[in-house]
């Protein structure tokens, strides 16, 4: 199922390492979004949990040192995106969500956010998506057009 960027949408982990990573599978898609924010066609939302995500997966890429991942989250800051406290409200819902469809507490806290933002969900992560096959909101970047 395509899907038309404009809006609001919450991005995962999965998505937003694209672009900082070129061998990445899914790196134009995800690079599409990212312009797609830069022109004023959208507007991305992500919890405060990502940048810890996105930290810690680059400190453990072979690649990567501590200057590089340091100017990774220069970037992502400099970005000016909706990065979102997570409420209690949306931690009750990410737990419900993590039990009824048998993801990480993690994943479901970006399920969650959407969910309250009223915005589309978009992964790269096709395990995650299978487990959340019937959420309406929720989004394969590889059907991004």
């Amino acid at each position: 199922m395509s899907f038309n960027l404009s809006g609001s949408v919450v991005l995962d982990s999965s998505v937003v390492i694209k672009w900082f990573r070129s061998d990445e599978i899914l790196r134009e898609q995800s690079l599409r979004v990212r312009q797609a924010y830069l022109d004023g066609r959208l507007f991305i939302h992500v919890p405060d949990l990502l940048i810890y995500e996105i930290a810690n997966v680059m400190r453990f890429k072979p690649d990567m040192n501590e200057s590089r991942v340091q100017q990774v989250l220069e970037s992502l800051f400099g970005m000016r995106i909706g990065i979102e406290y997570i409420s209690p409200e949306v931690v009750v819902r990410a737990v419900k969500i993590a039990y009824s469809y048998n993801v990480t507490v993690y994943d479901a806290v970006f399920v969650a956010l959407a969910e309250q933002l009223k915005a589309y969900f978009i992964t790269a992560d096709g395990k995650l998506i299978r487990n959340l096959f019937d959420i309406p909101y929720v989004r394969h970047l590889a059907n991004i057009t």
